[in-house]
């Protein structure tokens, strides 16, 4: 995209009430490592499947953050390694929206509610 403040994630970007950026990474991330209790390590080999052949994810890559679903075969990171590895905070949290949609696919039946039993509680 030549602006991407234009794209669809333009408004949690820019605009009149911004989200916060670390709130978001916040609810996908108690998404994923709620999955993580209850899902199989085949089944976080499927997610991983399904997001690479569906979106054309490259495999190696969405293998940097499924640690925090389970996958057996992703490397020991802490988050900020994680980060690091996509060298930008967006980049980032994207590849765990593309993992939490693969989560939603390959384990929730394509039910997108199936993630709310993962919510942070208040």
């Amino acid at each position: 995209m030549e602006n991407p403040s234009k794209g669809p994630g333009g408004t949690f970007l820019e605009g009149e009430h911004p989200s916060d950026p670390t709130m978001v990474m916040a609810i996908l991330m108690a998404w994923l490592v709620g999955a993580r209790e209850q899902i199989t390590e085949d089944q976080a080999r499927d997610t991983v499947l399904w997001v690479s052949d569906n979106l054309g994810i490259q495999h190696d890559d969405l293998l940097q953050v499924s640690g925090f679903i389970g996958h057996p075969d992703a490397p020991d990171l802490t988050l900020n390694q994680a980060v690091e590895h996509y060298g930008d905070p967006m980049a980032f949290v994207l590849s765990m929206v593309l993992l939490s949609g693969g989560l939603v696919a390959a384990v929730g039946y394509g039910d997108p509610n199936w993630l709310k039993q993962f919510d942070l509680t208040s």
